[in-house]
């Protein structure tokens, strides 16, 4: 165990003395690849020229923007999702230490699995996941990368976008912000508070955050979106201990409940199958890994790992004090979405009664989730739009858009992605669909693969890829059952 532990530490090992060395390879590349003098490729095509280069310039040299602090809260904000919502859930069946312990092991091993990702990228100059895993497995493979990380990206943004709209006017499980502020709506709600046209204000509302042109710009909205996540936390906390001066903390298990999961061998093992994904692709971010790798100033092997230490140093500690504070204020009783158990009523009788207070409180609460699923699209739309433009690159010989031509991609996404949202029916289940398949791929198979292909690392790298593809094929299989269930 000890020579596995020492090897498997080597994933932190730089392969290269600095990334400087990749930048220059890949402009002098894009120079050499093409006849035309170099400061034309920068300044575009001659005006008379009628040309896919309309679109498309030449790719100038790389110029980083994003610092240490700017990618690692870019990476934050992509692993912290609508998913950290069903925490309390997973923990109310898992326990405290339970949950704790599940949320820090799988924290390292996405550490670990980002690490294996990064050290052929290092090693081959390839600066996007698909890249690499084409110079890895083969043209099939950087084609598998890129639909995945296109539909995946897609599906999670379509699920913002729906949740949203039920922050705003409520669902089936929960009021809305706007019936909570003026209870004296009809019921049903004027046209313009349906579902299709509240979606149309929510894509409005979401635009302007798509404008940054580069990570280090999407870094301030980033930290904002953590601010409002971090708001969501505290007041869970604060519910907690309100309820514990009460002396009115439900009981809460420490170990994991097998009764949580109903009776039976055959029930509990899908209670456990239906919970425990929810922490184990807690911490994807690996389609936003290589953006962030290109934007980096000063890259170095172990500057960029800093980076992603601290991201998931992070988000694991806003998930612990999620899933504990919602296991102490509701017990066995909180559901699947923690926001299902946030009414004025049980606010109100946690906080003495005071029913204006409660009002306030829950506002604020779902306000700043609202908040949070806007400032999410930018770092998830990002590889998305990455994956498009090298796919595009196949057809036009070159991969920097013109800002035009880069915000006419960006838009036209956001409302292929709207037009997706009001067209499904079942929209919670076809992403939760997605998100099984296409997350749990890009998360742990395709790292394990490049884990099977890396040399250097010997026979305890191969173990841990067929761990890695062994646990993503399991979740999948899982997701999808639980989703046909659901």
């Amino acid at each position: 165990m000890d020579g596995l532990t020492g090897d498997l530490a080597g994933l932190s090992q730089p392969l290269l003395p600095s990334h400087n060395t990749l930048r220059r390879q890949l402009a002098c590349t894009a120079i050499s690849a093409n006849p035309e003098p170099a400061a034309q490729q920068l300044l575009g095509p001659p005006s008379g020229r009628v040309a896919a280069h309309v679109l498309i310039e030449e790719l100038p040299a790389l110029n980083p923007h994003s610092s240490l602090w700017d990618t690692s809260v870019n990476l934050t904000n992509a692993i912290l999702g609508a998913g950290m919502l069903a925490l309390p859930h997973a923990y109310a069946g898992l326990g405290v230490s339970g949950g704790v312990l599940l949320t820090a092991a799988v924290g390292a091993m996405t550490h670990a699995s980002i690490a294996l990702m990064l050290r052929p990228t290092e090693r081959s100059g390839k600066l996007t996941y698909a890249a690499v895993m084409e110079a890895e497995w083969g043209r099939w493979a950087g084609a598998a990368v890129r639909f995945s990380i296109v539909v995946g990206s897609a599906g999670f943004l379509v699920l913002y976008l729906i949740i949203l709209a039920d922050l705003l006017v409520g669902s089936e499980e929960f009021s809305g912000i706007i019936p909570d502020l003026w209870p004296g709506l009809p019921d049903p709600l004027p046209w313009f508070l349906q579902r299709t046209a509240v979606l149309t204000w929510v894509t409005l509302l979401v635009a302007p955050s798509l404008l940054p042109q580069t990570l280090g710009e999407v870094a301030l909205i980033s930290a904002t979106k953590i601010l409002c996540t971090v708001i969501c936390v505290a007041a869970l906390v604060v519910l907690a201990v309100a309820l514990l001066i009460q002396g009115r903390l439900p009981q809460v298990h420490w170990l994991p409940d097998p009764a949580f999961f109903g009776d039976g061998a055959w029930t509990r093992l899908r209670g456990v199958l239906a919970v425990v994904p929810v922490i184990m692709t807690a911490f994807v971010c690996h389609m936003s890994i290589h953006p962030c790798v290109q934007d980096l100033r000063q890259y170095s092997p172990s500057r960029m790992r800093r980076a992603v230490a601290a991201s998931l140093s992070m988000a694991g500690t806003v998930y612990a004090l999620t899933g504990v504070a919602g296991l102490c204020v509701w017990g066995s009783a909180v559901k699947g979405d923690v926001l299902s158990n946030l009414n004025i009523d049980f606010v109100a009788a946690a906080l003495w009664g005071n029913v204006p207070l409660a009002c306030g409180f829950v506002a604020t609460v779902k306000v700043a989730m609202a908040a949070s699923m806007v400032l999410s699209f930018p770092i998830t739309i990002w590889p998305m739009r990455q994956d498009i433009i090298e796919m595009l690159a196949d057809y036009f010989g070159s991969r920097q858009l013109t800002q035009s031509a880069y915000y006419l991609l960006t838009y036209l996404s956001l409302l292929a992605i709207y037009v997706v949202a009001i067209s499904i029916q079942s929209a919670y289940r076809v992403v939760g669909l997605v998100g099984s398949t296409m997350g749990t791929t890009i998360a742990f198979v395709f790292p394990g693969m490049l884990a099977l292909r890396d040399q250097q690392g010997g026979l305890p790298f191969r173990v841990f890829g067929c761990a890695l593809i062994a646990t993503g094929l399991l979740l999948t299989v899982v997701g999808v059952l639980s989703t046909d269930d659901g």
